[in-house]
């Protein structure tokens, strides 16, 4: 059940939800060359701020929110923390780009988790109503967008207010799971909604 894939200075990390695990291959070698052992059920995601290589995974089946320290020097080295979410079935997710922020939203409850990364604890949840909230990702400027696939929409917020700042409706069916891309200079965001075979710009 490998799920997620990310690369990051030369490596491929990904997730390996069937083992509670995250493993890293390298391209040059063409082998797995470690794997790390998570503890909690479905590691679903990965995300990474280059600044600090300060890793974050969502665990759907544990309602929680790894975070990982110094995984580029591989496991020995490695510092993990479990931030527990009151939410259910943690799944979206993205660090702020100053780092000091995790939002990953809450799938079953249409809700979002906020994590202060210097204190390792949710510091604050939004209530958004969402259907079936599956990615979210941060725009250079400081706003998340939200796909909601069973609602056909994408929720835009302002991170520093946490206000809504609008909904974009994306089809009148249900796009299903789905992907945010946000171009690096925050003009255009590219969502894939895969149950209806189109990529939304």
């Amino acid at each position: 059940r490998t799920h997620d894939v990310h690369f990051a200075d030369g490596k491929v990390y990904f997730t390996i939800e069937g083992y509670k695990s995250i493993g890293r291959y390298d391209p040059s070698t063409d082998e797995i060359d470690w794997t790390l052992g998570i503890g909690q059920d479905g590691t679903h995601l990965l995300v990474r701020h280059p600044e600090t290589d300060t890793w974050f995974m969502p665990n759907t089946g544990s309602n929680s929110v790894t975070m990982a320290e110094n995984i580029s020097a591989g496991p020995s080295q490695a510092t993990l923390t479990v931030i527990p979410v009151p939410g259910e079935l943690p799944e979206g997710i993205d660090v702020s780009p100053d780092g000091r922020e995790v939002w990953t939203a809450t799938r079953n409850d249409g809700g979002v988790s906020i994590i202060d990364v210097e204190t390792r604890q949710v510091v604050q949840t939004l209530n958004l109503g969402m259907k079936d909230a599956n990615r979210l990702k941060f725009t250079p400027d400081g706003r998340v967008l939200i796909i909601d696939g069973e609602a056909a929409s994408l929720i835009v917020i302002d991170a520093v207010s946490r206000q809504e700042i609008k909904r974009v409706t994306l089809d009148s069916v249900d796009t299903g799971d789905g992907a945010v891309l946000v171009s690096p200079d925050g003009t255009h965001a590219y969502l894939g909604l895969r149950a209806v075979d189109r990529v939304a710009v």
